[in-house]
């Protein structure tokens, strides 16, 4: 008997320590553990987020060789030292004890602790992935010759439902056009990760983290914004967020005072998560403005509550808009725009500009030129004409598009 409970006990060990750490890394906040990178068991952390597969491999197999030692040897020494009732305990108590302690108690530990416990359970977790690498290689190179292993791809049933949905809403007389828009919005939002819908860096309006009182008040009526990002060296650095209305009041008495005195930390998000999880973790911090950052944690960009909510009920003209008007229609067929616009808004007004390895009209135009163009810069784009109206060295801001006649002249690059 005695051996049946120490075989119990260790594969349960083993299983619950593989479970705890799986879900305890699928838990835990990556910018938590970045900023700690330096410590060894931190840097293991980040190792296994990059590679996702050699952990994922690990504790798998982990689990399923736990479960299997406890079902082949604790059920043997069971029914060797307790005949037919050892037969009914492993049959019937024996996974219920397994389940219990083995994947329902450390998955919920992991979850709760994520944090302190991927620190502790990063490095035997990869020492262990050592002795199932060459499992891991036989599993990756099966995954690449079986499986079509496209990045970001939606599993299929979810893309089925999406296309289901979208054409049943597409035939529904019975639904107007602002709901059946509506309800392609919320679709399409369930789609885009945070990077697309933040506000980008060159967009970004900042002041030094040395600013005063007095510089936030010229800037606060220069822009109206309801929030100030300062940043520390370049605007990559974002540290810190100052709400205007802290600064009520303090225009007369104040003005030399260091604005870092009423800065508050702000709520940090990675650009890969999907927007509505933003939209979610900000609701739950209670958070109108968080500040995105990249995988090596430089900031890229910014994103209000209102950005997120714009995505789907439309545009609203408040004091957190950062966003000017994107689009001018000079006359029939011609259009002052941004630079930064996206191209599936030129799409609409009917202009033929390609989708490609880009999202604006910038990087449509660097594609053309293989340069950052000039102000005064013409080019062509079938029947398109394309002015540069104002660049500076780093990006072009603005572009006067013509839609040419048909039979008019289009040289092309």
């Amino acid at each position: 008997m005695l051996k049946a409970i120490l075989s119990l006990f260790f594969f349960c060990f083993l299983e619950s320590f593989f479970a705890m750490g799986e879900i305890a890394f699928v838990s835990a906040e990556r910018l938590l553990i970045e900023k700690i990178s330096k410590k060894r068991s931190a840097q293991i952390c980040i190792n296994f987020w990059n590679n996702p597969e050699r952990l994922f491999t690990t504790t798998t197999l982990g689990i399923t060789l736990s479960i299997a030692g406890n079902g082949i040897f604790t059920s043997y020494f069971l029914i060797e030292s307790l005949g037919k009732v050892g037969i009914f305990i492993a049959t019937f108590v024996l996974p219920f004890f397994i389940l219990f302690f083995g994947q329902i108690l450390p998955k919920t530990l992991g979850k709760k602790y994520s944090f302190p416990l991927v620190l502790y359970l990063a490095t035997p977790l990869y020492i262990i992935s050592f002795l199932f690498y060459p499992i891991y290689l036989i599993n990756n190179a099966l995954s690449q010759l079986l499986l079509k292993r496209e990045e970001e791809k939606s599993p299929y049933f979810l893309t089925k439902f999406r296309e289901v949905f979208l054409t049943m809403i597409s035939y529904e007389e019975e639904i107007d056009q602002k709901e059946r828009e509506l309800m392609y919005k919320i679709m399409e939002f369930g789609r885009k990760k945070l990077s697309q819908v933040m506000i980008p860096l060159s967009k970004v309006k900042a002041l030094p983290i040395e600013a005063t009182v007095k510089d936030a008040i010229e800037f606060s009526s220069k822009y109206n914004f309801n929030y100030i990002p300062l940043y520390e060296e370049d605007l990559s650095h974002i540290k810190y967020i100052v709400k205007i209305q802290s600064l009520l009041g303090k225009s007369l008495f104040e003005e030399e005072t260091p604005l870092i005195k009423f800065a508050k930390s702000p709520l940090f998000l990675p650009e890969i998560i999907p927007a509505h999880e933003a939209l979610k973790i900000m609701q739950k911090e209670i958070q109108e403005i968080a500040i995105v950052v990249d995988e090596y944690g430089l900031v890229t960009g910014l994103v209000t509550i209102e950005d997120l909510v714009e995505e789907v009920l439309g545009e609203f003209r408040d004091a957190l808009d950062y966003q000017e008007q994107e689009i001018q229609k000079i006359s029939k067929d011609t259009y002052l725009v941004k630079g930064s616009i996206e191209i599936e808004k030129l799409q609409e007004l009917g202009l033929p500009i390609p989708k490609g390895d880009y999202e604006t009209l910038n990087g449509f135009i660097y594609g053309l030129a293989n340069r950052i163009p000039k102000k005064g810069e013409i080019f062509y784009y079938k029947n398109l004409e394309l002015k540069i109206e104002k660049a500076s060295p780093h990006t072009v801001e603005e572009v006067l598009i013509k839609v040419l006649k048909k039979g008019a002249l289009s040289p092309s690059l």
